[in-house]
């Protein structure tokens, strides 16, 4: 597994600390590179700021998970893909800033 994100190296130390995730495979990569490689579009309005992603900041909220400082382009839309030996096995494109993946069926091979 490893993460790729943007930000600044610092901003992916403290999110990934945060969450204890400081041993786990990680790609800084403020260029977009991946992103743009693996096809993940920028978000329109609605992907951003629509009543299903308010709906969900609520709920993240609500379980103690606040808003934190915006690392990189915040309007490029997240994807999880799940590769072996170079092939796209699965795949998961983020259709709003809401959407939560089944990680675990993902990673069912």
């Amino acid at each position: 597994m490893a993460f790729v994100y943007l930000g600044t190296a610092e901003q992916g130390a403290e999110r990934f600390a945060k969450y204890g995730l400081e041993d786990v495979s990680r790609i800084h990569d403020p260029k977009q590179t991946l992103y743009k490689a693996f096809d993940l579009k920028r978000a329109s309005f609605a992907q951003v700021f629509g009543w299903k992603v308010w709906q969900r900041g609520l709920e993240a909220f609500a379980n103690g998970h606040g808003a934190g400082m915006l690392a990189g382009d915040g309007l490029q839309m997240p994807g999880v893909f799940l590769l072996h030996r170079g092939q796209v096995l699965r795949e998961f494109r983020h259709e709003s800033a809401a959407d939560r993946p089944d990680y675990i069926e993902l990673a069912k091979a």
